[in-house]
């Protein structure tokens, strides 16, 4: 079927093959952390690719790469995030956005926008460039804006103060929450305004957590098999997707990082299907809901729904 995805991380999505054509041996170890042991382990995965996405030609390349794994997933739409100072090596960040737009167009048959992540280990100063950056591009290829990175030693709590500068800029935003973290970091971002959440999994764990959500409409970006590599649950049968939909919350799938957790869009659907209680309306509704959230004006949301519908009723 026809499919929208919301989480997906641009350097933890490279192919693989490319990149062992770059650097001249089989990288793939270095890049699939299916067998990580530790989170700190999975995140030494996007090293390599962070030192790959520095030129202009190879950027352009992993994108439209990328934008090809999609089409094979059936994707029609996608928001694809990376933090913006990670890239500046060789290239001004025009050069570097411009390389990334170029190279998600080749492939017409998938809409691509893109999100720029501040990092909680950034400090403010770096962190409020990537506003000014996110402010400057704003619908111009870059749709919002995100907070990534080490949520269990940087709390959620502790940004308030860039995320009210982002509201007042009006710039839409997502944050990873609910990971690494516990309900207490959804809860904060539930309090700075977020509509949609990275992850939030972990809003299982509290009943008043759970009502806000659903009282709010707050959409979960919801991403599987990340989670079991990350070690946020032990194993697949432990994930609380199921319980989420079944108390009212709205989620979508998405696969966080393609290369790094050896996963597409198709991988997560079968997966979640073989597991878990899932019919075909859950998967239109899990589409469905990824529109609803999507940074994108109403005009777009309708044609992507005519899309899904069609293809889903035939």
């Amino acid at each position: 079927m026809k499919k929208v995805e919301l989480h997906l991380h641009l350097d933890g999505s490279i192919d693989e093959e490319y990149a062992s054509k770059l650097i001249g041996r089989d990288v793939s170890k270095e890049l699939i952390a299916n067998d990580s042991k530790t989170l700190a382990e999975y995140l030494e995965r996007f090293t390599l690719p962070i030192k790959l996405l520095q030129d202009i030609k190879d950027i352009e390349q992993f994108c439209y790469l990328l934008g090809k794994k999609l089409e094979v997933d059936e994707v029609i739409y996608a928001e694809v995030r990376f933090c913006p100072l990670f890239h500046l090596e060789k290239f001004s960040i025009e050069e570097v956005v411009e390389a990334i737009i170029k190279g998600f167009d080749l492939v017409s048959s998938v809409k691509v926008n893109l999100i720029f992540c501040m990092m909680r280990h950034f400090s403010d100063d770096d962190n409020k460039k990537i506003i000014a950056l996110t402010e400057k591009f704003l619908n111009k290829g870059v749709v919002a804006i995100d907070l990534a990175g080490d949520e269990a030693n940087f709390k959620t709590a502790k940004f308030k103060e860039l995320f009210d500068e982002i509201k007042e800029k009006n710039i839409p935003f997502t944050i990873h929450a609910g990971e690494a973290d516990n309900f207490t970091s959804v809860d904060a971002a539930i309090s700075f305004g977020a509509k949609r959440i990275g992850h939030g999994i972990r809003s299982i764990e509290s009943d008043e957590t759970i009502k806000k959500l659903i009282e709010k409409k707050i959409i979960l970006e919801v991403c599987p098999t990340s989670n079991v590599d990350t070690h946020v649950v032990d194993n697949i049968y432990d994930h609380p997707i199921q319980k989420l939909v079944d108390r009212g919350v709205l989620i979508t799938i998405n696969t966080d990082n393609r290369t790094v957790s050896n996963t597409s869009l198709n991988k997560e659907y079968a997966l979640i299907s073989k597991t878990f209680d899932f019919d075909k309306i859950d998967y239109l509704n899990f589409n469905l809901n990824a529109i609803e959230a999507a940074f994108i004006d109403e005009d777009e949301k309708l044609q992507l729904q005519k899309a899904i519908l069609k293809d889903y009723f035939g």
